[in-house]
């Protein structure tokens, strides 16, 4: 076994010193330095926890054609590509420098330096942003791109923009994502993401793209890491044990609560059966390490009844199982204290998602689609708005 020395970075700063394997990119040994406040909150319990921080980052082997593409330049797994690119990553400031180099987060750092995506230009072909080859650095954020769908970045007109597809047949994942920014512009009340639809040349689909939210002075932190850096009272939900943190680090529960409490009724509004511990979090200035704000609203592709198209026919949707806090929506209704947080009168309107929708004409049941959207407003109406 070959093993490589390396420092853990946050930006210029030495979080330990880590030996990785040359083969897998595994993680085998570290030694944390003086500063233990700027290890990962994901990692920093044990270094058992910084080596799942190491793996879980790196891009999934199931996203797009990462396996193939693996096997064709020679690498057995994700996290000996991540390696390859040092770790780097669009979400935040961590990297790993070999222990032989004068490299400084100037020289690699995503947020200033071009690059290019090998991988996410071969999930869209035609993808390449407008930045000449030539200038392009050696690392790519792909390397640590979280999540199945296939993705690409790119930068167009100096802003970091991320690209995303769909897996199924038609474009309703991506037009998800759209109809989803089109609520939050409507309801103006807490920060989004914005979602345009993007036309995929290879497959005559719809995808969607977005600007980078975290930028060179704030980082990502996902709500998973923020429950997992501290330990938890039993008596005490998952829930109350993030906001607790969130006030501990910066937001107060009078921000984190609203935040939240929206997002589990949008999500409703929406279907959005994915709101699992990675798909929402805050963000933390990455010089004094506090929360500053709740990240903005992303990641509600899986919405509108994108997998079961036919069921708002034959189901009256009060039993719905997510991915989130808890296991079923209505469970997820119990945390609401304050529904007017949601104004059902400025949600969209049947007619304005109906134009979403169409323009992709492979998504047949559009008048289902909407009849489940119809159901769920209603049952939000019965529930909190009599």
């Amino acid at each position: 076994m070959s093993e490589l020395a390396y420092y853990l970075m946050h930006k210029d700063d030495v979080v330990a010193s880590v030996t990785i394997d040359g083969v897998t990119g595994a993680m085998l040994r570290v030694s944390p330095k003086t500063q233990p406040e700027l290890l990962p909150l994901g990692g920093r319990k044990s270094p058992d926890e910084l080596r799942s921080w190491w793996q879980r980052r790196a891009v999934p082997v199931s996203q797009g054609i990462v396996q193939h593409f693996l096997e064709q330049i020679g690498l057995p797994t994700p996290q000996a590509y991540l390696v390859r690119n040092l770790g780097l990553s669009l979400t935040d400031h961590y990297w790993i420098k070999p222990v032989d180099t004068e490299l400084r987060w100037s020289d690699v750092s995503l947020f200033s330096n071009d690059f290019r995506d090998p991988v996410g230009e071969l999930c869209f072909t035609q993808v390449v942003g407008d930045l000449p080859i030539a200038h392009a650095s050696s690392y790519s954020p792909g390397s640590s791109l979280q999540g199945d769908l296939k993705k690409a970045w790119i930068i167009s007109h100096g802003k970091r923009m991320l690209i995303k597809g769909n897996h199924g047949a038609n474009s309703q994942e991506s037009l998800n994502e759209v109809a989803a920014t089109l609520l939050h512009k409507k309801q103006a009340k807490m920060p989004y993401v914005a979602y345009l639809p993007y036309r995929l040349e290879e497959s005559g689909q719809y995808g969607c793209i977005c600007e980078d939210f975290c930028s060179e002075t704030l980082e990502f932190v996902p709500a998973i890491d923020v429950v997992q850096s501290e330990n938890r009272d039993n008596a005490v939900s998952v829930y109350e044990h993030f906001i607790r943190i969130c006030e501990a680090r910066g937001i107060p529960e009078t921000v984190t609560r609203p935040f939240l409490e929206y997002q589990i009724l949008t999500d409703f509004a929406l279907t959005n059966v994915d709101r699992h511990l990675n798909n929402f979090g805050v963000l933390r200035d990455t010089e004094t390490l506090r929360f500053v704000a709740m990240a903005p609203v992303f990641d509600s592709g899986n919405s509108m009844f994108w997998n079961s198209p036919r069921k708002p026919e034959r189901d009256d949707l009060t039993k719905i199982e997510v991915n989130s806090f808890r296991s079923w929506e209505s469970q997820l209704l119990n945390y609401v204290t304050m529904p007017e947080i949601l104004d059902l009168k400025s949600l969209p309107s049947e007619e304005e998602l109906r134009s979403i929708y169409a323009a992709d004409e492979l998504i047949v049941p559009i008048d289902s689609i909407l009849l489940g959207y119809q159901k769920k407003t209603r049952l939000l109406q019965e529930r909190f708005y009599r």
